[in-house]
């Protein structure tokens, strides 16, 4: 039998060519008929209308970045134009700000410059030059620590051996610090001696010396932390009820006052404008290097020895300016009375009434003859804790610094130390002052 060969013949093949044409034909007329192609146009035009709401929306997003940056240090900021008589290579204010920077008050490196931050607290630059350091790199901190060391002690030495940078806290009446043998871990986490727990201030401590070797300086409250929400006049008390207000760094306030260290660091740690960046209590060598900076730009030293001419002492007269006053400091019922109410206006910080005697503490900034390098009260009115450790005691190991009102210059000069015990906060009135780095 023959094989019979299978396929499609010319004829078949035409025809269905022409059925699948009528076909398109068919299903071309039914899509026309239901509007697709006029519905995929519509949905093409949508698409390129939001293609050009999003382009614009991204536009006002990057206008307003770059707004922000302009205002903010860290980003190219034009604040930096208005900070002068500054070498770059010797002190850099600008790349310390913090981000939100609102705006800078004083721009003149010679009168002390000053910015306001975030939170409308002002803040002082204190130069360190980098040109002192051995060090080459920021993670180099006992390089850092010792040349800060040398720089401060050469040639007028504002250090006392007997005080240190080290951590110190409570283990129920027994005093730990840094180099008490077999420390445990559960003794790190005390934070009631300075108020930082033992791995707390190593990392700030070593933030600190890294921020101070990059920029060549730190930025410290223009003033005394002050109770923003105790400034009324007439206010009948002068202590402060703990430390549940708002911690500030602004003109006119009233100081905190009568608290431990250990509070007076949860306040300084409040102020932080900037999560990249940290607020504390002065360590030691920080105090020291603001004596070392106010005595250099001033010309003279004058952080050591009689400070009465410009701190607020029992032997001093100050012409006030403004804010309040208060003449029984260690009185409960004493009230704050506005300067004006002197007709003379000034007040003498020891003066005698119904035959007692009392002194006289001021509100932040209220005397411009406090006023050094744009930083107010560095000496005296109220004595100011910092984050070093009295070595010489295990009962009186915390320190403070640059004396009070009750106290005359010659005694109680800016760049001194004396040391006080965690807990009780009856005896002295000590107030804060934080840093920034």
């Amino acid at each position: 039998m023959k094989k019979q060969n299978k396929g499609i013949t010319l004829i078949a093949l035409v025809i269905t060519i022409i059925i699948l044409l009528i076909l398109a034909g068919i299903s071309i007329a039914s899509l026309t008929g239901s509007g697709l192609f006029e519905k995929a146009g519509e949905a093409k035009n949508k698409s390129l209308e939001a293609q050009e709401k999003e382009n614009t929306t991204l536009k006002e997003y990057e206008d307003t970045v770059n707004e922000y940056l302009e205002n903010n240090p860290g980003g190219g900021s034009n604040l930096g134009e208005e900070i002068k008589n500054v070498d770059t290579s010797i002190t850099d204010p600008v790349s310390a700000m913090p981000d939100g920077t609102k705006e800078v008050i004083e721009g003149d490196a010679n009168k002390g410059i000053v910015i306001k931050d975030s939170k409308d607290n002002e803040w002082t630059w204190v130069e360190v030059p980098k040109t002192i350091f051995t060090a080459t790199e920021s993670n180099q901190y006992d390089t850092i620590k010792a040349d800060l060391i040398n720089y401060v002690t050469t040639p007028t030495n504002y250090r006392d051996s007997r005080y240190e940078d080290e951590w110190y806290a409570l283990d129920g009446s027994t005093l730990v610090n840094e180099r008490t043998t077999n420390l445990t871990e559960e003794q790190k986490k005390l934070n009631n001696g300075c108020g930082l727990t033992y791995y707390e201030y190593k990392e700030n401590y070593e933030k600190m010396l890294s921020s101070v070797f990059s920029n060549g300086g730190f930025w410290i409250s223009r003033y005394e932390i002050g109770d923003a929400t105790a400034t009324l006049n007439n206010i009948t008390r002068t202590k402060t009820s703990g430390i549940t207000g708002e911690a500030v760094s602004r003109v006119d306030q009233i100081p905190y006052n009568y608290i431990t260290c250990s509070q007076s660091q949860i306040l300084a740690d409040r102020m932080n404008p900037d999560a990249n960046k940290t607020t504390s209590l002065l360590f030691g060598i920080q105090w020291d290097l603001t004596c070392k900076f106010i005595d250099e730009k001033e010309g003279s030293v004058i952080t050591k020895g009689d400070c009465k001419e410009w701190g607020n002492y029992a032997n001093s007269s100050l012409t006030l300016s403004r804010g309040m006053y208060n003449t029984e400091p260690n009185s409960s019922t004493s009230i704050w009375k506005p300067f004006n109410e002197d007709t003379e206006n000034y007040v003498k910080s020891s003066q005698t009434s119904s035959n007692i005697s009392y002194y006289q503490v001021l509100t932040t900034g209220a005397s411009e003859q406090t006023n050094k390098m744009n930083i107010y009260n560095f000496a005296s009115n109220q004595c100011e804790w910092t984050l070093e450790q009295y070595m010489s005691s295990s009962t009186f190991p915390c320190t403070i610094r640059g004396g009070n009102y009750a106290l005359s210059g010659p005694d109680s000069s800016a760049s001194k130390r004396d040391s006080y015990t965690v807990s009780d906060i009856f005896l002295i009135v000590v107030s804060p002052r934080a840093t920034l780095y």
